[in-house]
């Protein structure tokens, strides 16, 4: 895997400062970006989401990991839908 220095430095920032919570924070800003059409932002900001993801793996494993991505799937509608 090539993992750009910068994205393992920001998302390693990210996950020692907001531990599973930076991987809804980088999925957050890579959907944001992605639909509004800034292709090279969102393609950071994926890079970041999966490196926090491998991070947390290693460090307090799988499970932990897993528990979060899928919180950050996650879709939370505040409003009824018709």
């Amino acid at each position: 895997m090539d993992t750009d220095l910068d994205t393992l430095a920001f998302a390693t920032r990210l996950v020692s400062e907001l531990g599973e919570s930076a991987i809804r924070l980088s999925h957050v800003h890579w959907v944001e970006l992605t639909a509004s059409d800034q292709p090279r932002a969102a393609a950071f900001w994926r890079d970041v989401l999966r490196s926090a993801e491998r991070l947390l793996a290693q460090q307090g494993g799988h499970d932990t990991a897993l528990a979060a991505i899928a919180r950050a799937d996650t879709i939370r509608v505040n409003r009824p839908i018709p």
